[in-house]
């Protein structure tokens, strides 16, 4: 990818995360960019082509756990690693994905079935089989824990995850999905 358009992603993810993707316009990447919105055009033909490039690398990692999901039941360690990694590699745009409902609105659009759908059937596979009210709610709180851990393993080393860091989410995670000692 060419380094303007790299830039041009860039400015709009930040734009976006500050003003919303409807509070931000082409003529205010342009303008960001030190251009035209003509020269603009020339890289990507909207706005909704630029949310597009931000969002395929988030979109093929949503794929991917679908594909987990639809292929049976996945072990927690992998889906859990799965999300883990979404979201290191999305952590500049997971707050414009959890809270511009235009966003999410194009994410749920790209994909077989809603983000809403999908943590559904993350919670089941995660609680298992016959699941009771304890194990539903481990399976919350440990799919929870990987997204926060991850953003503050992230905020602790300067925006990069630490292979060690990783492994101690994925412990933790796994820790929480198991019910507490009989006793």
């Amino acid at each position: 990818m060419s380094q303007t358009r790299e830039r041009i992603l860039a400015i709009a993810r930040e734009l976006f995360v500050r003003h919303g993707y409807t509070g931000t316009t082409n003529a205010d990447i342009a303008r960001e960019l030190g251009t035209t919105t003509a020269a603009l055009y020339y890289h990507f033909p909207s706005k909704a082509a630029i949310l597009d490039g931000l969002l395929a690398e988030p979109l093929a990692a949503y794929h991917r756990i679908i594909g987990y999901l639809d292929t049976g039941p996945p072990a927690p360690a992998e889906l859990l690693g799965a999300f883990i990694d979404l979201a290191a590699d999305s952590r500049e745009l997971a707050a414009l994905i959890d809270r511009d409902p235009s966003v999410l609105a194009v994410v749920d659009k790209r994909l077989p079935r809603t983000i809403e759908r999908m943590t559904e059937q993350v919670i089941a596979a995660l609680a298992g089989p016959d699941a009771d009210r304890g194990a539903v709610l481990r399976a919350h709180a440990a799919f929870a824990a990987t997204k926060h851990a991850t953003m503050a393993a992230l905020a602790l080393n300067a925006g990069i995850l630490d292979p060690a860091d990783r492994a101690e989410i994925l412990r933790t995670a796994l820790r929480v999905l198991q019910p507490p000692a009989a006793g």
